[in-house]
């Protein structure tokens, strides 16, 4: 199969086994660079995230050790027991310096808070805001010992906070109008937003907080509407403490690490188009996927000009010979080719025109060899055939017989007026199966044992084939068949015809010949033996050969007569 390929075929066959592993090469490395840059970067993202997680649960937590530190201060218990035994200026005084006892606790911390003290016993609240006016219904219904966030539900643009709450005495079980103090702790979510920014700053991600049950926490420069897309994806997950994922989102695929804060029980999320994050090996993986298609387009115009400059050439040449194999020695190379090919191309126009001046120099030789041959067997009439019919004219006269004597001259004069002319070599097969009945109406009148059966179709006899070219078969059948056997001889003659071949067929009931020797004088015509063929049958065959071209002849088997079956085979040639 690879021998009988083009040398183009081979070159394309060779580029591409060294551009497929390269490219699977390639493609598997790529991919490995990939998942080690996404997984590092996924880690890296994580511990990033985490450490920042630290550092705002750190300040959670040091807000968080107020609730149980303030209520040991001993302002905070004075104000406990204001109700018992301090008068009136003296329990504001005791107010006063709690209230700016905790205003200095909030003031030392670098985020936003409100810390507020209330005493269910006197029902008084001491805050570091002034307008929060809270009674123990507000406690009962919002306590918790964990932080938790509560969005402002009202109407004007007011901060959001998270909030935690402890009591003094602690508080296990009861009602809490039995405790000493409440204490409530809260930070503005503002906090989380300025770490956020500072945590984007100088990164192509996306952070913010993210608790199912809230609307996300963004930075102040976030892209609102991608980061609820993203938070919405999210609710439902059962998110682990840590981890990343790569999700996809409007056709774009995100990388999505997440840590959860310990003290607020919230997520911080961070999302990075992961294009932004590949860039590098992208922008590598272009680089070499361009390079091998410049790689590639110059091969394939290398190819292009060796197809076109040597392949191209090659087969026109071969072609051309191929023509000449098969005897089209007119082929000539017209094809404008490089200097090495123009010569070459050159030499085999001029070897073809010599080639084809040589054979139709010996085709016209041929020609005249057969024509020769053909006008001498005509003027070569066998004279005993002549001798005999005047014979039978002589003997026929003595006995006075005008109608034998009438019909021999008829059909003797038919048979050597069509015989003796010779200006055209082409017939019709009607004008030929004229010529053998006369030829035959002749034989019957001499010797009175002979008969013959004509069937020929109609769509035959229009065939063009030489001048007597059925008269020596029919003659060899009398001779060499029917008058070597004693008894009444017959003749068959028919034929059929097909849509390219017509086939004439004629029988005799003469001796005939075992099937060996039937077989040897059909390989003999093959061989072209004349000499052991007889000189009428190998002329016939030759010159079926040179008329109707291959796959014509004659071909001889044994007839159900008991003599010859000669087939003629003709291509068909209408006038």
């Amino acid at each position: 199969m690879v021998k009988n390929l083009s040398i183009f075929s081979k070159i394309m066959i060779i580029v591409c086994l060294l551009l497929i592993p390269l490219l699977l090469l390639f493609a598997y490395s790529n991919q490995v660079s990939t998942n080690v840059v996404k997984s590092e970067i996924e880690k890296s993202n994580v511990n990033r995230l985490s450490f920042f997680l630290n550092q705002m649960d750190t300040n959670a937590d040091q807000l968080a050790k107020v609730a149980f530190t303030l209520g040991r201060e001993p302002e905070a218990v004075k104000f406990q027991s204001i109700h018992l035994s301090y008068e009136l200026f003296d329990s504001i005084q005791i107010r006063q310096t709690l209230l700016e006892k905790i205003n200095l606790q909030s003031a030392s911390y670098s985020w936003t808070n409100k810390l507020s003290i209330y005493s269910p016993a006197l029902k008084q609240l001491v805050s570091t805001n002034a307008l929060e006016n809270y009674d123990l219904s507000y406690f009962q219904k919002n306590m918790s010992p964990d932080w938790v966030y509560r969005p402002h539900t009202g109407g004007s643009e007011q901060p959001n906070y998270f909030y935690r709450y402890s009591t003094d005495p602690s508080l296990l079980f009861g009602d809490l109008s039995q405790v000493n103090v409440i204490i409530e702790v809260a930070f503005a979510a503002r906090n989380i937003e300025l770490m956020l920014d500072q945590f984007k700053a100088g990164s192509v991600g996306e952070p913010f907080f993210f608790h199912e049950g809230y609307d996300p926490i963004m930075n102040s420069t976030a892209n609102r509407q991608t980061v609820s897309e993203l938070a919405a994806l999210l609710k439902g997950d059962k998110l682990q403490r840590s981890g990343s994922r790569t999700v996809e989102m409007n056709g774009i695929k995100y990388m999505l690490s997440y840590a959860k804060s310990s003290s607020l029980d919230w997520y911080l999320v961070d999302v990075v188009p992961l294009e932004s994050v590949l860039a590098p090996i992208t922008t590598s993986r272009n680089l070499f996927y361009i390079t091998i298609s410049m790689l590639l387009l110059t091969s394939i115009m290398a190819s292009y000009l060796l197809f076109k400059n040597v392949q191209v050439p090659i087969t026109r040449l071969i072609g051309s010979v191929n023509n000449l194999k098969r005897g089209n020695f007119s082929t000539r190379i017209t094809l404008t080719a490089s200097r090495e090919f123009t010569i070459l191309f050159n030499h085999f126009n001029s070897m073809a025109e010599q080639i084809q001046d040589l054979v139709e120099k010996v085709l016209r030789e041929k020609i005249r060899v057969r024509d020769a041959t053909l006008k001498q067997l005509q003027s070569q009439i066998n004279p005993h055939f002549l001798y005999n019919s005047l014979a039978f004219i002589q003997s026929m006269a003595q006995l006075e017989n005008k109608q034998a004597i009438i019909a021999m001259t008829q059909h003797l004069s038919k048979y050597y007026r069509y015989a003796t002319h010779i200006e055209h070599q082409e017939v019709t097969l009607e004008n030929e199966l004229n010529l053998i009945v006369n030829y035959l109406e002749i034989h019957k009148l001499q010797t009175r044992r002979l008969e013959y059966v004509l069937d020929v179709p109609e769509e035959m006899k229009a065939s063009i084939i030489p001048r007597l070219l059925v008269q020596p078969i029919v003659e060899n059948a009398i001779v060499h068949g029917i008058e070597c056997k004693s008894g009444i001889g017959t003749i068959r003659i028919s034929g059929y015809a097909t849509e390219t071949e017509h086939t004439l067929i004629i029988e005799d009931s003469g001796i005939g010949s075992s099937l060996e020797e039937i077989a040897q004088m059909n390989e003999r015509f093959e061989r072209g033996l004349e000499e052991e063929l007889g000189h009428g049958m190998w002329n016939v065959h030759q010159r079926l050969r040179h008329q109707f071209g291959g796959g014509s002849g004659l071909h001889i088997s044994a007839s159900l007569l008991g003599g010859w079956k000669v087939a003629f085979t003709m291509k068909v040639r209408i006038s």
